[in-house]
Formats: structure tokens, sequence, C-alpha cells
């Protein structure tokens, strides 16, 4: 009997794992969402992209934990997981990773507006250069298409 509650047991801690993992993969969505500004349409995308990922790890888990076969302390063990994550460590972690993100971009960040002036100045020659090209395209393919109604002309003229 002891051996069956135990198998029971771990069989919830594992899915309990799995609530876990799932919802800190879900806090890096959000901490994704939070850097970087995303459509509407990407939003979605995501979305889509996290259920798939979170049948695959609560299939894996469940075919890892207990031969595949799911109970429904299975399930109640990954949302009290999650919950729990969500409730206990998913506002610090959250902040550690926001604190980490600028500390790892801040060094970029301050070359880049070092180094600002010098894009500008690099942008701005690179349209006076691809506005020269465009116009003397322009010209030349207004110089094709009059030789071209001539040519057109000598031969139906009469």
């Amino acid at each position: 009997m002891q051996n069956s509650v135990t198998i029971e047991l771990t069989v919830f801690g594992g899915a309990a794992a799995a609530g876990v993992l799932l919802a800190f993969l879900y806090d890096l969505f959000r901490l994704k969402r939070r850097v970087v500004k995303t459509k509407a349409v990407m939003v979605h995308i995501e979305d889509i992209l996290y259920w798939l990922s979170a049948a695959i790890i609560l299939f894996l888990s469940s075919y890892i934990v207990s031969s595949g076969e799911t109970r429904a302390y299975f399930y109640a063990g990954a949302i009290i997981g999650g919950l729990v994550y969500m409730g206990v460590l998913s506002g610090p972690i959250l902040w550690i990773l926001s604190l980490l993100i600028k500390i790892i971009v801040w060094p970029f960040y301050e070359i880049f507006k070092f180094l600002e002036p010098v894009f500008r100045m690099i942008l701005l020659r690179f349209r006076k250069v691809t506005g020269k090209i465009k116009s003397r395209a322009a010209c030349e393919n207004y110089r094709i298409r009059v030789n071209f109604l001539r040519l057109k002309n000598t031969f139906t003229k009469k």
C-alpha cells in the first residue's frame, strides 16, 4: 500500500514540477513582451507556440513520470505547481531577469548612443547616393522610352 502512495506522490510532484516549468516558460514570454513591443499578430503566434510547447511538456512529463498514465491528480499537480510559481516566484524572477537584461543591454545602448551621429551621417550619405542613382535611372528610363517611341514611329509612318 505504501508503495502505491509513494508512486502517486512522485507523479504528483513531477506534475507540479512540470507546472512550474510551464509557468516559468510563460514568464519568459511575458518578459519578451516587456522588452520588445510586439504586434497583436505576433502575440497570437507566440501564444500558439506556448500552448504547443505546453502540450509537449505535459505529454513528456506524463510519459516520464507515470509511464503515460494521466489521472486527475496529475493535472491537479500541474495546475497547483503553476499557481504556486505564479504566486510566489514569478515576481522576483521577472525582476531579476529584467535587471539582468538591463545590465546586459546597457553597454550596447551607450555605444549606440555615442556612435549615433556617425550612423546618421552614413545614412544621410547613403540616401544622397541612392537618390542620385534613382534619378539617373529614371532619366535613363525616360530616354529609352523616347528612343523606343521614335523607333516605333519611323517604322509605322508611311
